[in-house]
Parts: C-alpha cells; structure tokens; sequence
C-alpha cells in the first residue's frame, strides 16, 4: 500500500530560500515528493527546481544533510547523476551546515552530483523536470526540518557574472529518527530479558 505525504510547492521554496552565511540566490532546490512504503522501512523521493536565471553544470551538485536510517546502497538519481554517502557532507564553500542543525557526523549524507552534459538551465519545475531523486530509510516518520546544500551557476547571458559560482542552502523533508512499530517489535524480545536482569542486579544491590 502507498503511504504519500506532500508539502505545498511554495512552503517548500519559501523554507529553502532561508540562506545561510554569504549565500547568493538559490540554485539547485530539492523538493520533497512523497513516501512510499518498502519491505523493511519507506521510500523518500525528491523532484528538483532549477530556478530561472541558473543552471546546473558538470560537477554541481546538492546534499541532503542527516538521511537517518539509510538503507546502504538504495539511493536513486536520473542517468547523469552520480551519488555519494559519507558521514561528512559535501559542502559549498561559504555554507555552514551546523548553523542550521545539519550535519551530524554519525549520520549519513547523502550527495547528488551532475555529471552530464549539456548544462541545465532554468527555469525547470519539479513536475519531472530533472528526474526522480531519494533513497530507503529503515524510518517512516518524516522531519520537515531536515536540511540541504547546493552549489551550481549562474545563467545570464551577456552580462559579467554569467556562468560564475552560487551556494544555497535551505530546508528539506528527510527521516525522522524514530523505528516503525515492526522495528519495535523486533528489539522488542531482546528488550524484556534485559529488563529482567537490570531489575534482579537492582534488588541484589
């Protein structure tokens, strides 16, 4: 059965236009789409929003901060885009991630790259503009406060600052660190022998 959940569009571009540091304008926006139930946890999927006067080109790219309960291997981009995790995001120069709750070193991050060619540019909607971005998190519940960066270009043709670098940084919908009832009930055996133990050491002492 699906299980969807969605923000209205300009909710979400308003949060994402909450710039950190000397950040310009936004670039790249993820755009939280829906979740989907999965054997063993939930589905996350993102649309992405170029907005008019940028574009995206080889090398740029977005991270989405903290992915709780990421299911190793089960992130998704379109063809010309490559994924990485690693604990320590990639992040724009000039963009603090902890100033606004990201990045926590024990949890994973997760980064979306282009790779192709020609550059995209903007204005491209979420509607199936770019493709379909996310991954599997082991979580259902979903943080609205979750966090992304981005780095890509501007797009201004003929004037002095076409094709120079941009950074933003704004708010995504990620997992929320809180185990589904089936996880639960799975710790659940584990949980009540120990419960036992910790009481009979408690009344010996």
């Amino acid at each position: 059965m699906r299980k969807t959940l969605r923000m209205p569009l300009a909710a979400v571009l308003a949060t994402a236009a909450v710039l950190v540091g000397n950040v310009v304008r936004a670039d790249i926006i993820p755009v939280f789409n829906a979740t989907a139930a999965i054997v063993g946890g939930t589905q996350f999927s993102y649309n992405v929003v170029i907005p008019s006067g940028s574009k995206v080109k080889t090398g740029d790219y977005f991270t989405v901060y903290d992915f709780h309960g990421y299911i190793a291997g089960s992130a998704f981009a379109p063809v010309d885009w490559t994924i990485s995790e690693q604990l320590t995001g990639i992040t724009p120069t000039g963009i603090d991630p902890s100033a606004f709750s990201g990045d926590d070193p024990t949890v994973i991050n997760l980064t979306f790259e282009y790779t192709g060619a020609p550059d995209l540019v903007g204005e491209i909607n979420p509607v199936g503009g770019v493709g379909a971005f996310g991954a599997d998190s082991i979580f259902s519940l979903t943080n609205d406060f979750g966090t992304y960066a981005a780095n890509s270009h501007k797009h201004n043709p003929g004037k002095p600052d076409d094709d120079t670098n941009q950074q933003n940084a704004g708010f995504v919908v990620t997992p929320n660190a809180i185990p589904e009832a089936s996880t639960l009930m799975i710790l659940l055996p584990g949980l009540v022998p120990l419960g036992v133990m910790l009481r009979k050491r408690a009344s010996k002492s």
